[in-house]
């Protein structure tokens, strides 16, 4: 059903996109390994690139799925910590495959870049895996919104143009409740159809910050993507893995837009992060150098 805020409830709400995990893994959820760090963010700051070159590396175990949905969904996080521990490798898979490939100490993780800005995730994840490392990709925060626009417009979420749908975003996220199915757990509005507000960045850094300290990596998307290997580097020394050189550097999940972002859109953007840039980049002691 397409809403009169312009976007379509059927996409939406249609959860196959993510591949569910079977009942067999969930039965041997005690027996599985355990999450040792967590790439949290941000949506269309380059993860999915980074995921695939993580799992490339000898010591690191694949999880089932990319993006698991535990600590940012209330629905999934109430299923409980098996249920969580059921998207990762069997302990006894660890040890055939550190034997399989001469390693030591492998590793698995979550990616999941929707935990960075849902409220409730940075006390969930911090209650289950205080000392879990995290790794936050940070970009531009206006590419970074018309990329989720064009995102929303591939899967079919999304009818308006990006310029109508940012007008609509605090009205669509007010009102979901008016013109989508009952979803009190969680709100797809926001997952999917949140454009501006989510890079906003300075008003969900603090709280990873203050929980994990300097357990948190922060990274620029744009340095991933033009020193990938001196990015993966500083990764690896982070996780305490050995060092790499074999990475296929192909960059995944690039999105082919069906035009470019107007320059007046840009600007107005431009000029409604400014300050939130600022009080992030005084935050950090860091310059993003995004203009």
């Amino acid at each position: 059903m397409n809403t009169p805020l312009g976007y379509n409830t059927e996409n939406l709400y249609n959860d196959r996109i993510v591949p569910p995990v079977s009942a067999l893994l969930h039965a041997t959820a005690a027996q599985r390994m355990e999450p040792a760090f967590f790439i949290i963010g941000v949506q269309k700051g380059g993860t999915t690139s980074l995921y695939y070159y993580l799992q490339q590396h000898p010591q690191v175990i694949t999880p089932q799925n990319k993006d698991v949905y535990f600590f940012n969904n209330t629905l999934n996080y109430n299923k409980g910590i098996k249920w969580y521990k059921a998207h990762f490798a069997h302990k006894l898979y660890k040890q055939y495959y550190q034997l399989k490939h001469g390693v030591r100490n492998a590793v698995t993780f979550d990616a999941t870049p929707d935990y960075f800005d849902v409220p409730a995730a940075p006390a969930r994840l911090h209650k289950h895996y205080p000392e879990g490392k995290l790794i936050l990709l940070l970009r531009n925060p206006i590419k970074r919104a018309y990329s989720c626009y064009q995102m929303a417009r591939k899967f079919g979420f999304e009818n308006l143009s990006f310029e109508e749908a940012l007008a609509l975003e605090e009205e669509r996220l007010r009102d979901e409740s008016k013109y989508a199915p009952a979803h009190p757990y969680h709100s797809f509005v926001y997952e999917r159809l949140t454009y501006k507000k989510r890079g906003v960045y300075i008003n969900y850094i603090k709280e990873w910050k203050e929980l994990f300290g300097d357990k948190l990596l922060v990274l620029r998307s744009e340095d991933m993507a033009e020193q990938t290997q001196a990015q993966l580097d500083i990764i690896l020394d982070f996780l305490g893995l050995d060092p790499y050189r074999g990475f296929d550097l192909t960059q995944h999940n690039k999105g082919k837009y069906e035009q470019p972002i107007s320059p007046a859109t840009y600007e107005m953007l431009k000029e409604y992060y400014e300050p939130y840039n600022q009080q992030l980049y005084d935050y950090l002691g860091r310059d993003m150098g995004w203009k």
